[in-house]
């Protein structure tokens, strides 16, 4: 199947799931600056997980780049990758009104862990048939094994110490990717 239809559903998707997290907010019935604090944390966990999914929608864009045909085994991971984004807005809600709460930390965690791993086996399974996914392998397999590891150690962090440090490592795994990116793209 030629990628550019799946490519417009992918891009529809992931425009939604990146949206959506806004409708959930409840507007402040009070116009002081202290009546918007409610939604800090909201806030805070929408602007993580946004930034989070559109580097990882550049990046997957960037790994697509060369790409023509996939095939129904790369269909599929990609749909489990989007089931597992879909999920969210739930879980940036649940945990804006949860902050500091290990269960809804640890659910986004593994929701984001998830998300990381079909996107691994997306990349390996394009790699097998083309050449401009393979070429990118070796840097790929790097950057998502330390944007893991990051995300593992918040996990850690979160179940043994502070579950706020979930969120902390998705967001220094971002910071990391596109560092990471952005010097992979100069060195091009």
């Amino acid at each position: 199947m030629r990628k550019d239809r799946f490519v417009a559903f992918f891009d529809a998707i992931m425009a939604i799931i990146m949206t959506i997290v806004v409708l959930e907010f409840v507007i402040p019935s009070g116009t002081e600056w202290s009546d918007l604090g409610v939604l800090g944390y909201q806030i805070l966990a929408y602007a993580v997980s946004f930034f989070w999914l559109g580097g990882m929608w550049i990046n997957i864009h960037n790994i697509w780049h060369g790409v023509e045909t996939i095939d129904r085994g790369v269909l599929w991971v990609n749909i489990a990758m989007l089931f597992f984004s879909s999920m969210i807005p739930f879980f940036v809600v649940y945990v804006g009104r949860n902050i500091n709460d290990l269960v809804p930390q640890l659910l986004y965690g593994i929701d984001v862990m998830l998300i990381t791993v079909f996107n691994e086996i997306s990349v390996e399974l394009l790699a097998r048939h083309h050449g401009c996914v393979k070429r990118q392998l070796k840097s790929f397999r790097i950057s998502i094994g330390i944007d893991f590891c990051i995300k593992a150690i918040g996990i850690i962090l979160g179940i043994a110490v502070f579950p706020m440090s979930i969120m902390i490592s998705v967001m220094l795994a971002m910071v990391f990717l596109i560092v990471w990116r952005t010097v992979i793209e100069k060195k091009k």
